[in-house]
């Protein structure tokens, strides 16, 4: 096999993947989760998000709608039906929550 071939089967096996698919984040400069600035890393972690997700996330200033605290890095942040109508998706019916905040809702209206 020649050199020529063995690349060509190196590209065809490892094709490249658009920037567009690569979902990572660029971090700005010097930041880093340790230096107390939250309000960068919650809205920095808000770009994995898109369409209503991303909209309610803005428009809650990227705080919890439960607990009020901001999104940090690495955590899952869920949409929630605040009448509990998963066919209501009004924006005032949206609102976006932490997980562990999102499992309390649903835990603590089963025990009413």
């Amino acid at each position: 096999m020649t050199k020529q071939q063995a690349e060509s089967l190196v590209k065809k096996a490892f094709a490249a993947v658009a920037h567009s698919e690569n979902k990572h984040i660029m971090v700005k400069g010097d930041a880093s989760p340790f230096n107390g600035d939250t309000v960068y890393w919650s809205k920095r972690e808000s770009k994995h998000y898109d369409g209503l997700t991303a909209k309610v996330l803005i428009k809650q200033d990227h705080k919890c709608g439960y607990c009020g605290l901001r999104f940090v890095d690495g955590e899952d942040i869920h949409l929630h039906h605040i009448d509990g109508n998963h066919n209501n998706w009004k924006p005032k019916n949206l609102t976006v929550v932490h997980q562990s905040c999102h499992q309390y809702i649903h835990t603590s209206k089963r025990e009413t």
